[in-house]
């Protein structure tokens, strides 16, 4: 296969939003990497917190790591894949080299925001490159989309693994977002009673009736502390998850705190914002032993990645992905896309996707 010169990507602006330019491809610069044509890219709630925000450090910056797409070339030692393979991409990448990396916990390299921004994650273009035990093959009737939102399902599956969710606990989680959402498809698999709180109706009406939440509940029209509460006879949920982030985390925390039983977990998933600063009743989780846990991420979980753990539900047909996706648009419209995913009040958006 000849491969172009050049490859079309969305490139971002000093205002934050994005351009589309035609830059250098990508090579193949180690034995173990692979070249992939991008087919679907997810837009991430992540991805939101920087959106029509001027950054100049980030002008001209290629960005989008939720991916799937085709294998077009390989490496001399790449062998679990061949070109014309579709694949799911796990862009969360280390160095290989340092402590966290030689232990298997290559999320928490300090390289990792680094090596990812200039190896897989750069799905908002038409190709990209990076090591090839990071590619997982899909089968023909795997949406490319579906693919790409493993990503989201990763982080939520370390959110269960790093909490020990288990059979009949009882779980809220709060923001029914993509990570919201996800994390609710698994709280299922694994047993467990979700409760999920949102300020919108229309993802709260889709967790009742696509995914099956035990309980929905809207924050502005019931007060969800004293709702858990009752649903839980007084005692508190076993674990309470902040898939939101953002400016809202330390009113949040406050709420997890406040509906969280003595000796159970409050974990933090939903990205802050920089240099954010939260405020908590440090009183009650010392005296009820309360732990805070924080996600990041996603690795290797026992024997499997949990990038891989996921993959195979979806193609086993265990996960709701496809209710998930409620918008597609081409790269070109990718400005577009984003305007979507954050209206979604305007737009009933769940989860949008960049097909190419």
């Amino acid at each position: 296969m000849v491969l172009p010169k050049t490859r079309k990507a969305a490139v971002k602006t000093a205002e934050g939003t994005f351009e589309i330019k035609e830059v250098p491809m990508p090579e193949i610069t180690q034995p173990d990497y692979v070249l992939v044509k991008v087919r679907g890219s997810g837009v991430c709630g992540s991805d939101l917190h920087s959106w029509k925000v001027p950054r100049p450090e980030s002008v001209g910056r290629i960005t989008g790591h939720e991916v799937a797409g085709d294998v077009v070339a390989v490496g001399e030692d790449v062998t679990n894949v061949k070109p014309g393979d579709r694949v799911g991409v796990d862009s969360v990448i280390g160095c290989g080299k340092c402590y966290w990396c030689r232990v298997g916990q290559y999320h928490l390299c300090p390289d990792c925001f680094k090596i990812r921004s200039e190896t897989f994650a750069q799905g908002f273009s038409e190709y990209i490159v990076g090591p090839a035990d990071h590619v997982y093959k899909i089968p023909d009737y795997v949406g490319y989309g579906e693919a790409a939102i493993m990503d989201v399902y990763g982080t939520s599956i370390h959110a269960i693994n790093r909490t020990n969710t288990h059979m009949d606990q009882t779980v809220v989680i709060i923001g029914a977002g993509p990570i919201g959402l996800s994390l609710l498809d698994l709280v299922n698999i694994a047993g467990a009673k979700g409760i999920i709180i949102d300020v919108i109706d229309h993802p709260l009406k889709f967790a009742e009736k696509t995914i099956g939440a035990y309980e929905t509940i809207n924050s502005t029209k019931v007060d969800p502390v004293k709702r858990v509460m009752e649903l839980t006879d007084g005692r508190g949920a076993d674990k309470v998850f902040d898939c939101v982030g953002g400016g809202a985390s330390p009113t949040i925390l406050k709420q997890a705190v406040d509906m969280v039983r003595r000796k159970g977990q409050v974990a933090l998933i939903g990205a802050m914002r920089p240099g954010a600063s939260l405020s908590v009743d440090w009183r009650k989780l010392h005296w009820g032993e309360i732990d805070v846990v924080p996600v990041s991420g996603f690795y290797h979980w026992e024997n499997d990645p949990e990038f891989k753990i996921v993959t195979d539900l979806l193609i086993k047909g265990k996960l709701h992905a496809t209710e998930m996706i409620t918008h597609r648009f081409p790269l070109e419209k990718i400005n577009e896309a984003f305007e979507t995913a954050a209206d979604k009040k305007r737009t009933n958006s769940i989860k949008v996707i960049i097909e190419q």
